[in-house]
């Protein structure tokens, strides 16, 4: 091999080696994390879903014993950066480890209210920005503006 080989052979691996280091940084360009509180206090053990406006995967996650979350998309930190409904669910441990028939126990008492739970009645709307993003979600027991419970609507 001369010379002249010798560096496309190099400027290939340096090419190659480029690639492959770029792709380091996952799959999506934006990541969301914060915490989620519900009248100033964390909401521990609760599931956070990101719902894309323009349709797509969404993003989910769950707080720890301190509200924090991070938000995944199937198995990868971050999402794609766009306009999002966020959801909260959260639940009180069950008593029970099992139903009385052997099975998985009955879900806990909510904890947190209805409207967040669906993202169509979730006041939490987000623009996700491309790069990091820190979003607080702060929870308050008073229904939205103009929020019907299932119930109000059945008795009309």
């Amino acid at each position: 091999m001369n010379v002249p080989e010798y560096r496309w052979v190099g400027s290939l691996y340096l090419a190659f080696a480029c690639v492959a280091l770029g792709g380091c940084g996952g799959t999506y360009d934006a990541s969301v994390q914060g915490v989620v509180t519900l009248d100033g206090n964390p909401v521990t053990a609760g599931a956070v879903a990101f719902v894309p406006d323009k349709g797509g995967s969404l993003g989910y996650a769950r707080t720890d014993r301190s509200g924090r979350y991070k938000v995944y998309t199937g198995n990868e930190f971050g999402l794609p950066s766009g306009h999002y409904r966020v959801t909260v669910v959260a639940r009180e441990t069950p008593k029970e480890t099992h139903s009385k028939l052997g099975g998985p126990p009955a879900p806990g008492k909510r904890i947190t209210p209805p409207w967040y739970g669906s993202s169509k009645s979730s006041p939490l709307n987000y623009t996700v920005e491309s790069g990091s993003n820190t979003i607080p979600l702060e929870l308050t027991s008073e229904p939205p503006s103009g929020y019907r419970s299932k119930k109000s609507r059945r008795r009309r």
